[in-house]
C-alpha cells in the first residue's frame, strides 16, 4: 500500500484550516474565538461540536468525538487515514507525491454477483440504445435534448421487448435467482420476463458507485405508469437512496451546496446546464435517512422541487425535516410551474441556470409558502398562518434574523407581533470547573497532561520526578508528549492526534486541549500538587497490596520483608499527605 511521508502529512495539516475543511461538510458558525456545528457523530439537534481554529482541533462535548482535520474527514467519510490525508490535500490544493489508495474491504461474493448482473444489464441496455431496432428510443432522447455525452455520462440505455435482457443474461451464465433478486427479471406463471421491457433505463447507484437498480420510462403513451423504479431488493431501498450522489459529491464538497430535485430527468437537466452537484430523492417523499445522506454531501442543502403546488408542498415538508435535523437549508424560487427538465425544453439551459440563482433562505420561503397557503382575509386562517410561521421564526438562532422576520410576519399579516429576545447560550461546552488537584488522581493526571502539552518545563518535571500515570490512556499520551518534545522540540494537539493510533487517545487529546485547562501553562505549585496527588494514589494502592499479602500464609522471613516494605510505604505516604495538608 502507498505510504505518505510524515513530512507531507505535516505539510498538508499545516496548510489546512480545520474550520474551512469542516465547513465543506457542515454548517459552522462563529461563537467567540471558536466555531460550533451540529455534531455528525451522534443524533445532535443543537450545536455541541466546538471547533478551535487556534489549536486546529474539534471536540463534541456530548458524545466525546474529537480530533484534528484528518480525524474528522476519516470518521465522517469512513475512509482510511491515507485517504483522509488525500482528501484534505485536495481541498487545500496541495499535490501529494503519491496518491493514497482506498483500503481494500473484503467483498461479499453474493453481493458481487448481484452487482455483476446489474453491470451487465447496464452494458446491454447501453448497447441496445444504439441499435437500429431501438431507433425510437434514441430519437426520443434526442428530441428531449440529451446529447451522446450526457447519455454516456448517466449510462442511459434501452431494454427492448421480447424478454431480450433475460435471454441475454441467461446466455451469459447469470443465475435466474440473481436476476430476480435485483428485479431486472420477474417470475410469473409463464416463466421469467423482463421487468423494464420496452423502457428507457436510467441506472441508479449507491454512494460508492455500485449499481443497485433502475428508474425506467415507457415509450408507450397509453401506459399510465410513465416511470417505474426497481422494487425494494437486497441492494435497493428507495427511501435510502439519493440518486447521483456518487457523481455529485466532489462538486458539492467544493461548492459547499447540494441541489435536491424530484426526479432523475431533473438531475440530468441540471447537468445539461453545467450544474454537476444535483441529486434527487426519486420522488417528493424525503426520508430522514435521505436527509442524513444529503447532509454528508455538503454544508448547505438547496431544494429545487417542481414549481407546482405539489412540488412546493413537498419542498416545505422536506426542507423542514432537514432544518429539524440541523441542516443549513435554502430553496430555489421556482414560479414557472415547470420542472427543471421542462424549463430547459421550453426555455433554455440559461433560463435554468438563472432560476437556480434565485435562492431563498428558509424563513423567506416559509413566509412566502405559508402566506400562499392560507386565506389572509379570514381572521381564523390568518391567525393559523401567524402561529405556524412564528413557530419557525422562533427557532432561528441569529437575533437579527429573528427580529427581521418577526417584523416581516407582522407586515404580511397586518397583525401586531411582539418581538421577544431569545435566551442565549453562548457556549457549546457545558460549564466545567478548573481542574483541582484535591479532587482526585484522575484530575491531577489531566492537569499534568495539559501542562505537558503547553510547556517543555512541565514535561521535563514529569519525566524527572514522576514518569508514570495511573490511567493507561493518560500514560500513553504522556509518553507521546515526551516523544514529540524529544523528536521535534515542540508539541501541539493536532500533531499528537496524527500520532495517536487509537480513537480513545485522540478523543482524550481533544478533550484536554478543548477543556478549561487546555491553555494552562506550567505552574510550579500546581505541578507539585498534581505529582503529589498521583504519588499518594500509587502509594495507597501499594499499601493495600501489602496488607492483602500479609493476610496470606507466609513464612517468617517473607512476612518480615513485606512488613518492612509496608512500613516504608506508609512513612512515604504519610509524608506526602502531610505536605498535601500543609498546602
Amino acid at each position: 500500500m502507498v505510504r505518505i511521508s510524515q513530512e507531507e502529512i505535516t505539510e498538508v495539516r499545516s496548510r489546512a484550516d480545520i474550520v474551512d475543511v469542516i465547513s465543506h461538510y457542515l454548517q459552522v458558525r462563529r461563537q467567540g474565538k471558536s466555531y460550533v456545528a451540529i455534531c455528525p457523530f451522534h443524533d445532535d439537534h443543537s450545536p455541541s461540536m466546538s471547533i478551535s481554529p487556534e489549536k486546529q482541533i474539534y471536540k463534541c462535548f456530548v458524545c466525546g468525538a474529537g480530533g484534528n482535520v484528518f480525524t474528522f474527514v476519516q470518521n465522517y467519510e469512513k475512509v482510511s487515514f491515507p485517504e483522509a490525508v488525500g482528501r484534505v490535500a485536495s481541498l487545500t490544493g496541495y499535490q501529494l507525491s503519491v496518491q493514497p489508495e482506498a483500503v481494500s474491504v473484503p467483498k461479499d461474493p453474493h453481493k458481487e454477483s448481484l452487482y455483476n448482473v446489474l453491470k451487465e444489464t447496464i452494458r446491454f441496455t447501453a448497447y441496445q440504445l444504439n441499435t437500429a431496432e431501438s431507433r425510437s428510443a434514441k430519437d426520443y432522447l434526442s428530441a428531449r435534448g440529451l446529447s451522446d455525452e450526457i447519455i454516456s455520462r448517466f449510462e442511459i440505455g434501452y431494454n427492448p421487448g421480447g424478454d431480450s435482457l433475460y435471454r441475454f443474461l441467461h446466455a451469459k451464465g447469470y443465475r435466474d435467482a440473481d436476476m430476480v433478486s435485483v428485479n431486472v427479471a420477474r417470475l410469473t406463471a409463464g416463466g421469467l420476463h423482463d421487468v423494464f421491457s420496452d423502457r428507457i433505463t436510467f441506472p441508479i447507484h449507491d454512494a460508492r458507485g455500485n449499481p443497485i437498480g433502475f428508474s425506467a420510462r415507457t415509450l408507450d403513451k397509453a401506459n399510465p405508469s410513465k416511470y417505474i423504479n426497481t422494487n425494494d431488493t437486497e441492494l435497493f431501498t428507495k427511501g435510502d437512496i439519493v440518486y447521483n450522489s456518487h457523481r455529485a459529491r466532489a462538486t458539492a464538497r467544493r461548492e459547499g451546496r447540494i441541489y435536491v430535485t424530484e426526479g432523475v430527468t431533473d438531475v440530468i437537466a441540471f447537468a445539461r446546464a453545467g450544474i454537476d452537484n444535483a441529486v434527487c430523492t426519486l420522488g417528493t417523499s424525503c426520508t430522514a435517512h435521505q436527509i442524513s445522506l444529503l447532509r454528508s454531501l455538503a454544508a448547505r442543502i438547496v431544494f429545487c422541487y417542481d414549481g407546482d403546488s405539489a412540488g412546493q408542498a413537498a419542498t416545505f415538508r422536506a426542507a423542514k425535516m432537514a432544518r429539524d435535523a440541523g441542516c443549513d437549508v435554502s430553496v430555489v424560487l421556482n414560479r414557472t410551474g415547470l420542472d427543471p427538465d421542462e424549463i430547459i425544453r421550453t426555455q433554455s439551459e440559461a433560463a435554468l441556470k438563472e432560476m437556480v440563482k434565485q435562492e431563498l433562505s428558509w424563513p423567506e420561503f416559509v413566509l412566502q409558502y405559508l402566506s400562499s397557503r392560507y386565506n389572509l382575509n379570514s381572521y381564523l386562517e390568518k391567525k393559523q398562518f401567524v402561529t405556524e410561521a412564528k413557530a419557525e421564526i422562533d427557532l432561528l438562532t441569529d437575533e437579527t434574523d429573528r427580529r427581521y422576520f418577526t417584523d416581516e410576519l407582522a407586515r404580511i399579516s397586518g397583525m401586531r407581533i411582539d418581538y421577544t429576545r431569545r435566551e442565549r447560550n453562548d457556549s457549546a461546552q457545558p460549564p466545567q470547573k478548573r481542574l483541582n488537584v484535591r479532587n482526585g488522581s484522575d484530575k491531577a493526571e489531566e492537569l499534568i497532561l495539559c501542562m505537558m502539552m503547553n510547556s517543555a518545563e512541565a514535561a521535563r518535571r514529569f519525566e524527572e520526578e514522576l514518569g508514570y500515570l495511573n490511567r493507561p490512556a493518560n500514560q500513553t499520551l504522556a509518553m507521546m508528549i515526551l516523544d514529540a518534545r524529544h523528536t521535534y522540540g515542540t508539541c501541539d494537539p493536532s500533531g499528537l492526534i496524527d500520532a495517536a493510533r487509537e480513537q480513545e487517545i485522540r478523543n482524550l487529546i481533544s478533550a484536554l486541549a478543548s477543556g478549561p485547562d487546555g491553555t494552562l501553562d506550567y505552574d510550579e505549585k500546581l505541578m507539585d500538587g498534581a505529582i503529589r496527588k498521583v504519588k499518594i494514589t500509587v502509594l495507597n494502592a501499594e499499601a493495600d497490596a501489602y496488607k492483602q499479602q500479609l493476610n496470606t500464609d507466609l513464612n517468617d522471613l517473607s512476612r518480615q520483608l513485606i512488613l518492612n516494605k509496608y512500613a516504608e510505604c506508609l512513612r512515604e505516604l504519610r509524608r506526602y499527605i502531610d505536605e498535601e495538608n500543609s498546602q
